[in-house]
């Protein structure tokens, strides 16, 4: 008895920190094509996720037409993927959400149906799997976004740990001047140098990706795929790559500053 409710209480746990990771995100980006699907919307499957998500009350956008307030920030939307497991007999459907450090921060029970029809089979079982998704009773928080959590972080001050070694006598040895010196090089320590955007990058394919290379060639960048042709992982960074009016954008943190900037891309 004492196992099942420990088993319960650790379900509910986990739950619960889904709900209050998922809040935390203003949209949702549906790509026009899932993997296990051989052309964009087969089966209406992609009209059917974006409707079920709308449904539950999130606010879900298709990854060719995103809002201004996402190409600013790609952090405040969860990339939604919708992963098929299906065998001879039994269609099975789940649905992941991935934030923009390319962490999946909620993946749903799976949806099955035994239908053999391929598009109503696809439906019922997205329909299922949807249960999990009504249960996070999703409403936006921004207090809770990455985005916010960033800002609280850069804006916080940092405090300055001192040497355990050092004594009172050592302290009183060092010029007030001195002091504000070496305060000042904390503060304004050197950030690493972007790239400009007149510097053409070349996308060598690898697995999972792209790197992107200058003329050395040094490789600058390392870039994995989402489900959307259009945004990109950056690995290492925690960031993201994006097509925004006919330009890619990338949008990461260095040495704790935030990054925007425009790339010159070669595929």
């Amino acid at each position: 008895m004492k196992r099942i409710i420990v088993v319960f209480a650790l379900f509910g746990l986990l739950f619960g920190n889904a709900q209050n990771s998922v809040n935390g995100y203003k949209y949702v980006i549906v790509p026009q094509k899932f993997d296990f699907l051989k052309k964009e919307n087969q089966y209406q499957v992609n009209a059917l996720t974006k409707f079920l998500f709308e449904k539950y009350n999130f606010n879900a956008v298709y990854a060719n037409n995103l809002p201004v307030d996402i190409e600013q920030s790609s952090c405040l939307a969860l990339k939604a993927d919708v992963k098929d497991n299906s065998n001879m007999f039994t269609t099975k459907l789940s649905v992941e959400l991935t934030n923009c450090r390319g962490e999946v921060v909620f993946v749903s029970e799976e949806g099955k149906s035994k239908e053999k029809d391929y598009k109503t089979a696809y439906h019922d079982a997205l329909r299922k799997t949807f249960t999990s998704v009504e249960e996070l009773n999703y409403s936006y928080d921004p207090s809770m976004s990455i985005v916010s959590q960033r800002q609280a972080v850069t804006t916080a001050p940092v405090a300055v740990e001192k040497p355990r070694a050092a004594t009172a006598a050592s302290e009183a040895a060092v010029e007030p001047a001195e002091r504000q010196k070496a305060v000042a090089e904390v503060q304004h320590a050197p950030v690493a140098k972007t790239v400009d955007k007149n510097t053409v990058l070349y996308a060598q394919p690898v697995e999972n990706g792209y790197q992107l290379v200058d003329s050395s060639p040094k490789v600058i960048f390392i870039l994995q795929k989402t489900s959307a042709d259009n945004v990109f992982i950056i690995r290492d960074k925690n960031g993201m790559l994006t097509r925004k009016d006919g330009k890619w954008i990338a949008e990461y943190y260095e040495n704790g500053k935030h990054v925007e900037q425009e790339l010159n891309i070669k595929f």
